[in-house]
């Protein structure tokens, strides 16, 4: 159905007679689903549940609720799961010093470490605004640093995510570009970030988060379908290769 056609039925089941509560329920019928943010509906329930089965994501009692905003306090704790460090911060126990946040607050660890860590950053000195919305440019950087790209910004997050292979283009500038930042588009950036490749490594995020923190299991992360487990490395007979891979091993930092 064409949208000029659209309209002219809408006009001629006005004149008809019918009353105009059900004119407006017809109109809502067809003009199809409520867009969510930028993107339209909900698409990420997948990789949602990829992200849970990691321990890299919660619900609620609701569900995911991915057609809600993501704010600023999220932010905070999906960039140390991103960074394996979540369980550090509980066990930390560094004190917060902004007036917004208080000790008893959900994300009140995360908030504290990840700021004492340079990491995040308040409104102002003594505000961090946990409950306002983050915007795509901003978990776009925390999923950046979490990768290693420490000088990450969000002024330039479309540039960061060229040079890391993150998102493409198209991808980043749309989500930049969204007046209102949701859940479902935190995932999206999230499951991207765990197959891209770390600053200056071959390792994938995830690879990092199974083999050097621990802080997925291997199994979860095998059951994704994000990683491979890689063969061992065959063992030389030769004695001068021994000494070598000895001498690299002694030698590591």
């Amino acid at each position: 159905m064409s949208r000029n056609t659209t309209k002219t039925n809408y006009k001629h089941l006005w004149k008809s007679g019918l009353p105009a509560l059900l004119v407006l329920i017809l109109i809502f019928v067809l003009s199809g689903p409520v867009a969510f943010g930028g993107t339209g509906a909900i698409q990420h329930q997948e990789q949602a549940a990829v992200l849970q089965q990691l321990q890299l994501f919660q619900g609620s009692t609701q569900g995911f609720d991915l057609d809600k905003v993501f704010t600023r306090a999220q932010g905070s704790v999906m960039l140390l799961r991103l960074l394996g460090w979540e369980d550090e911060a509980l066990k930390a126990g560094v004190k917060t010093n902004f007036s917004d946040v208080q000790a008893s607050h959900w994300a009140a660890s995360s908030i504290a470490y990840a700021n004492s860590k340079g990491l995040v950053k308040g409104v102002s000195g003594t505000r961090f605004a946990p409950n306002e919305t983050m915007n795509g440019a901003q978990f776009i950087t925390l999923s950046l640093r979490a990768l290693g790209y420490t000088a990450a910004e969000p002024g330039k997050a479309l540039e960061w995510c060229g040079i890391s292979g993150l998102l493409a283009d198209g991808e980043a500038a749309e989500l930049i570009g969204q007046k209102v930042f949701l859940r479902d588009d935190m995932v999206a950036i999230a499951y991207k970030a765990l197959s891209t490749k770390m600053y200056n490594s071959d390792k994938t995020l995830l690879q990092k988060l199974v083999e050097e923190d621990g802080s997925v299991s291997k199994a979860a992360a095998l059951a994704s379908g994000l990683y491979k487990e890689q063969p061992a490395a065959a063992v030389s007979n030769d004695p001068m290769d021994q000494i070598e891979a000895a001498l690299r091993q002694a030698l590591k930092p």
